[in-house]
């Protein structure tokens, strides 16, 4: 099950307090698309990034002040499952109301179509907030957990906090999955 947290929840507080929680999983995949991390509190994943291990390691120490990072074979098990089975692993995303509503309507979107930063923000009852749909997506702790890899600018591939090509080769690989009589055209 999926869980949708403000940051003041008891739960994120509980997960933040070294007093309480002495660390957090930590797990390396070698996906598609490069080497891939993800923190994991045991049971869901909270933070899935793309980048060398020196400098993910750096960020979610950063994030998780006070927490060891423990590696685990559990953790590296759930990254790669995100690859297969994305809906699967169960996420716990912490943000804004806003963030968690762009971000759980992201992640219940699983028919892998691109859509606007316009659609999404119609889609969940904002129409006036493409920019602030464009700034949910760029903060999105989960990648590809969270598909903001699907979101573009009108008639156009625009930034990925990854990287563009990265996007690219995200879209290119969702599209080869899908079955044929899905095909959006």
């Amino acid at each position: 099950m999926d869980l949708w947290l403000a940051p003041h929840d008891a739960r994120i507080r509980s997960l933040r307090n070294p007093r309480e929680r002495e660390s957090l999983f930590l797990g390396w995949h070698e996906s598609p698309f490069g080497r891939c991390a993800g923190l994991s509190d045991g049971t869901h994943l909270l933070a899935l990034r793309f980048g060398k291990e020196e400098e993910v390691s750096e960020e979610l120490c950063g994030e998780w002040p006070g927490i060891a990072l423990t590696e685990s074979p559990q953790a590296t098990s759930m990254v790669a499952a995100v690859f297969d089975h994305p809906l699967q692993v169960p996420v716990m995303a912490t943000g804004t109301p806003f963030q968690l509503t762009v971000w759980e309507y992201l992640r219940r979107s699983g028919n892998a179509s691109t859509m606007t930063y316009g659609e999404v923000a119609r889609a969940i009852g904002r129409p006036n907030a493409a920019r602030a749909v464009g700034q949910a997506v760029g903060a999105n702790p989960l990648a590809v957990a969270v598909p903001c890899h699907r979101v573009v600018s009108k008639g156009k591939l625009t930034g990925y906090r990854w990287g563009l090509d990265r996007k690219k080769a995200l879209l290119a690989w969702e599209l080869s999955r899908r079955d044929p009589l899905e095909m959006p055209f």
